[in-house]
């Protein structure tokens, strides 16, 4: 194994023990508050509970209707035989949202599929669920969308995510 196989494994491993600890550091505050009878910590508006109550089907990766996400901010997760095996974010409300984001995995150019990630959506597109989070069509809900993203990659541990990029 050479030099950058190793430092990428290292900066891998280092990405996900941040992530899963960031995940942790907000469940640990959130249970916190809510023992000791305050309000929980929110996120856009909403607590991590409501968040995760707040995900929405929208069909197979290669047949979702996408219209009406252009304008739309927030996560997708994407599972395959009912494992969550990807959560990514859209965060360019003025340049095609959800819509752009998800639309890029099933389109001709590859200019998603540059990562394994977005290779692997694109091989599994007929397989893949996808589920979404709307968290708005502003800066604000760039930064709720970032902060959960964080959240649910740390929570969950999808495989895909895992891949160094």
């Amino acid at each position: 194994m050479g030099f950058f196989d190793t430092l990428a494994k290292v900066g891998s491993a280092l990405v996900e023990q941040a992530q899963k600890d960031q995940a942790r550091k907000m469940k640990e505050y959130s249970g916190k508050a809510v023992s000791a009878g305050k309000p929980e910590p929110k996120i856009g508006g909403k607590t991590l509970r409501e968040w995760e109550g707040s995900w929405q089907y929208l069909g197979t990766l290669d047949s979702a209707n996408l219209s009406h996400l252009s304008g739309s901010v927030g996560l997708y997760r994407a599972k395959l035989r009912g494992e969550i095996v990807y959560i990514g974010r859209a965060v360019e409300y003025s340049n095609g949202g959800l819509r752009k984001r998800l639309s890029d995995y099933t389109r001709e150019s590859d200019s998603s599929r540059k990562h394994t990630s977005g290779q692997l959506m694109n091989e599994h597109a007929s397989q893949l669920s996808i589920d979404i989070l709307i968290t708005g069509s502003n800066p604000e809900a760039v930064d709720a969308a970032k902060q959960l993203e964080q959240y649910f990659i740390g929570t969950y541990r999808p495989a895909w995510n895992k891949m160094f990029k």
